[in-house]
């Protein structure tokens, strides 16, 4: 079975819109994201650049899912995985998404921000409800598949592993950043200089301190 932990990462919630920015960079904190995962798959074998998918890929998720949650919402119905460790996970993503931070001069404003799983340039429409090609992540970092070939997009957007025993039951935590309490600065860079979060205009620099080793992790709990 498999569930969500935030691992100290906090949720945190816009109202109705956004607040102002309050610069050409508004420093925040990711407190969760707001995403569409359709369906997920795990792999023992390894996503590595330049070589083709041919990993066996086991879904985890029974039904396709069409909603956009909360991360620390989305759980997934048991399923029985052979023993061996899962090194690799390939998502399937809706399109669009929306980044929870809050102000670090003052975490009681808080952003709901929109943005597209592609370039920060892309065209953006919160009715959108296609999906974005197909992620494979491994500790080697987030890879997509171009011509056939597993291509690196980027090396930081890494996940752990777990491993599986024959015969044991066990509750897989998917946890956001890897459990680590230490957060990720979001400089929100508004481009247009009007002082509002426009998706498709404006850009996000993300710096995370070396602690945050992973995008998100696994942790397995035995019964």
């Amino acid at each position: 079975m498999a569930g969500s932990s935030k691992g100290g990462v906090n949720q945190a919630k816009a109202d109705d819109g956004n607040p102002k920015l309050v610069d050409e960079i508004t420093e925040t904190i990711m407190t969760s994201m707001k995403l569409g995962i359709g369906d997920v798959w795990v792999s023992q074998g390894v996503v590595r650049e330049g070589e083709p998918d041919n990993l066996e890929w086991i879904k985890l998720t029974k039904d396709t899912n069409y909603e956009l949650k909360l991360f620390e919402d989305y759980t997934f119905p048991a399923v029985e995985l052979p023993a061996g460790e899962y090194k690799s996970i390939k998502i399937k993503f809706r399109n669009i998404f929306y980044r929870h931070c809050k102000l670090i001069s003052d975490p009681n404003v808080v952003y709901e921000l929109l943005e597209t799983m592609g370039s920060s340039t892309d065209p953006c429409d919160p009715a959108d409800t296609s999906w974005a090609p197909d992620d494979y992540f491994s500790t080697g970092g987030n890879f997509s598949l171009v011509d056939g070939k597993f291509k690196l997009g980027s090396a930081k957007e890494k996940v752990g592993g777990f491993t599986i025993k024959s015969g044991k039951t066990a509750k897989i935590l998917w946890r956001l950043g890897g459990g680590v309490v230490a957060t990720c600065v979001n400089k929100l860079i508004d481009i247009n200089g009007n002082l509002e979060w426009d998706c498709g205009i404006d850009d996000i620099d993300i710096e995370c301190t070396p602690e945050v080793e992973y995008m998100w992790d696994f942790v397995v709990q035995e019964d």
